[in-house]
């Protein structure tokens, strides 16, 4: 089979969307060595998806922008040229050929209010595209019903997700910022409405747990919808109870989850969370929302669940926390790795690649 992947992030991008599609194609390429791959990237990350990729991987350039656009216009072209028997892409779905589509979420259907305008139009053509695949894969069983309440009879199959290889392979490397610290909790992910920020610091100031030498350290970038903070913030930033770090690197992200205290993922909403499984990989304790998703990929008694909307059960659980190495700490669950995933799109990906499948000269 020859698969034509949709390598618009290969270089740069928004961390999920860049980590999930690299990942499945690596993971393809190891465990499907008889099948043919060709990875569209953008003209300029060429040379460097060509040192990353296997040489029998092949890449070819794509010149649209943004990645929806080139998803929808593009990519269909490039498939017929390189005689793709299917094209696996990223949100957004060809306008036409044999094509399966992995949606991370369509919360901003159900709760536009954590979007902003210009990101509910562009992503209106993930619905108005998707029923032009002929299966649409997604992280969790919890969004796979989501996403099937706007698609019809499409198929719409979990395939699960895994801690990136990057980050797992990082060389540990202590942050800047919390040189002074004896101890930290951690909150990961862009700083926007939905990952509830201001509750999860409004909980942290008041477990008695979280102070300036065992502050609450947020990792991550603006995105989306930007969020209140509640008053007092800018307060404890001053004292060093609450210490914004921005973006930070593999190395980085690894030391933090590795020493933490506890990972607070306080999210209102979620396709997956990536973070409580990279958090579990590196033996932290972990607070999460008591949401369906987290209940189905943590289980019942992987993590702390906290009403994310409380403040008050936010600061108990903070409390409850285990220590870390202790009985209470889990870990990653078999399940999820990069090699399964893989094995479900494929398997799933065979009957319509088959059915309209044309021979190719030898």
């Amino acid at each position: 089979m020859r698969v034509l992947f949709d390598g618009f992030w290969w270089g740069v991008g928004p961390v999920s969307n860049r980590q999930v599609m690299r990942e499945f194609i690596l993971a393809w390429a190891a465990v499907f060595p008889q099948d043919e791959l060709v990875v569209a990237v953008r003209r300029r990350h060429a040379a460097f998806a060509r040192e990353e990729l296997p040489d029998r991987v092949a890449v070819v350039t794509t010149r649209f922008a943004p990645q929806g656009i080139s998803a929808i216009l593009e990519l269909p072209f490039l498939a017929r040229r390189v005689g793709a028997d299917l094209t696996l892409t990223h949100n957004f779905t060809p306008w036409f050929g044999r094509s399966a589509v992995f949606i991370h979420d369509f919360m901003f259907l159900t709760s536009p209010e954590w979007f902003t305008l210009r990101e509910r139009c562009y992503f209106a053509l993930m619905p108005a595209t998707v029923r032009l695949s002929r299966i649409i894969f997604t992280s969790s069983a919890t969004e796979a019903r989501r996403i099937a309440g706007f698609v019809g009879a499409r198929p719409v199959v979990p395939v699960g997700l895994a801690v990136g290889s990057g980050l797992l392979d990082a060389r540990l490397t202590r942050p800047n910022g919390i040189d002074d610290v004896v101890g930290f909790h951690l909150a990961v992910g862009r700083l926007n409405a939905r990952k509830n920020l201001g509750n999860a610091i409004l909980g942290s100031m008041a477990s008695g747990v979280v102070d300036a030498r065992s502050p609450l350290v947020i990792v991550g970038e603006p995105g989306g919808r930007s969020a209140k903070l509640p008053s007092g913030v800018a307060e404890a930033v001053r004292r060093g109870a609450v210490r914004f770090l921005g973006r930070v690197d593999d190395g980085e992200l690894a030391w933090l989850y590795a020493h933490t205290d506890g990972l607070l993922f306080l999210s209102l909403d979620e396709g997956f969370g990536l973070p409580t499984l990279e958090a579990r990989a590196f033996g932290a304790p972990l607070l999460a929302s008591d949401i369906p998703v987290f209940r189905e990929i943590l289980g019942d008694a992987g993590a702390v669940f906290v009403d994310p909307r409380d403040p008050v059960a936010i600061a108990d659980g903070i409390r409850r926390l285990p220590r870390r190495g202790t009985a209470g700490v889990a870990g990653v669950a078999s399940e999820y790795s990069w090699e399964r995933s893989v094995r479900t799109i494929r398997a799933a990906s065979l009957p319509a690649a088959d059915a309209l499948s044309t021979p190719r000269r030898a």
